[in-house]
């Protein structure tokens, strides 16, 4: 009796084994971010965006293409909302980012708005991409002297600390991690630290715009940024948010019921949100329990350098075929050759996956 028992254990324990590796390899959750040695990131404004690839060799072709890349891809963000929303044109002494427009004499460079926006520096200071950050706006100033710093953890790409300001708001500073895997990456590559920097950047201010588009309970809230020399780089760019803890899985399994159903509420209304927001269905390639934090007991997104608004390309509705653990689901593909809602069902998985 006692040896039957201890096979139906086993056999129990090794088919709920078998079956969470046969979820987390042959079911598709989403799409992966893209291997850290093909991504590369965001630049502020400063010297030229990138040279003419006549003018360069093969590496530095590539690193200019992928600058280039980068830079339009935030460009697609801010003009997308931009048409969504009906703004007016963008005028030409607005504060903005990421300067491409031609160099300017010091006799034509338009005044800083105020002590808290510096200048960009460089020949390429002029036009950029807009923030249109709404008051109040945290700046240079307000970090100039921060108390209580605290390195709370690092990614591929950014580097995140706890700072206090005026001795009493507590708030998270993002900027790129020089001694992250993206940096490293790419300076083996290109021996071009200043360039990196700049493509590292691009996906901060990717995720500055989104923040600020995003406008929702369940995404973290941005209130400013700044732009200061450091390493060597001038405008360096450090953003200014809202503080969370992070999600710890453990810590949520043993929470009461009540904490538990309120967080799960959260999560609900911020995939609603995304399948439905200003830019349109907007998926999180990356989303994992990290990419969380909880702010006064609400669960709230803060990493979103990995998002999209581009749904899957299709020829067919074969093309749009998704595979979930209890039932398998093959999308539409629409007559502009997009798999219809496949953003909103890749959340849904993930949610599942992951947390719920």
């Amino acid at each position: 009796m006692r040896r039957r028992k201890t096979a139906v254990t086993v056999g129990c324990c090794l088919a709920f084994l078998l079956g969470t590796l046969l979820n987390l390899l042959f079911i598709p959750g989403s799409e992966p971010p893209p291997p850290p040695g093909d991504e590369l990131p965001p630049s502020p404004p400063g010297v030229s965006l990138y040279p003419p690839e006549e003018e360069i060799g093969g590496g530095q072709a590539a690193l200019a293409r992928q600058i280039r890349e980068r830079y339009e891809e935030v460009l697609r963000y801010r003009q997308h909302w931009a048409a969504a929303a009906g703004r007016r044109p963008l005028r030409p002494r607005e504060r903005r980012l990421m300067d491409l427009a031609p160099p300017r004499t010091s006799a034509e460079q338009p005044r800083p708005p105020g002590p808290r926006d510096r200048p960009a520096a460089g020949p390429w200071a002029g036009a950029s991409a807009e923030l249109s950050l709404e008051p109040p706006l945290l700046g240079c100033r307000d970090i100039r002297d921060v108390s209580g710093v605290q390195y709370l953890g690092s990614g591929y790409t950014k580097a995140v600390y706890k700072a206090v300001l005026n001795r009493t708001l507590a708030v998270a500073l993002k900027a790129v991690d020089f001694g992250g895997h993206d940096i490293a990456h790419c300076v083996r590559q290109f021996s071009a630290l200043g360039d990196c920097y700049r493509l590292a950047a691009y996906k901060i201010v990717k995720e500055m715009i989104l923040l600020q588009r995003l406008r929702h309970a369940n995404v973290l809230q941005l209130y400013g940024y700044c732009y200061q020399d450091s390493n060597d780089i001038p405008d360096t760019l450090t953003t200014i948010t809202e503080l969370g803890s992070p999600l710890e899985m453990i810590q949520l399994l043993q929470a009461s019921w009540e904490d538990r159903f309120r967080i799960c509420l959260s999560l609900v209304r911020l995939l609603h949100y995304l399948a439905h927001s200003p830019l349109g269905s907007v998926t999180l390639l990356d989303f994992r329990p990290r990419q969380f934090v909880i702010v006064d007991g609400e669960l709230k997104v803060t990493d979103l350098d990995d998002a999209s608004i581009e749904e899957s390309s299709c020829t067919s509705n074969s093309d749009c075929f998704m595979e979930f653990p209890a039932r398998n689901f093959t999308l539409p593909c629409s007559v502009e050759g997009r798999c219809q809602s496949m953003n909103e069902k890749r959340n849904l998985y993930n949610a599942y996956r992951y947390m719920i």
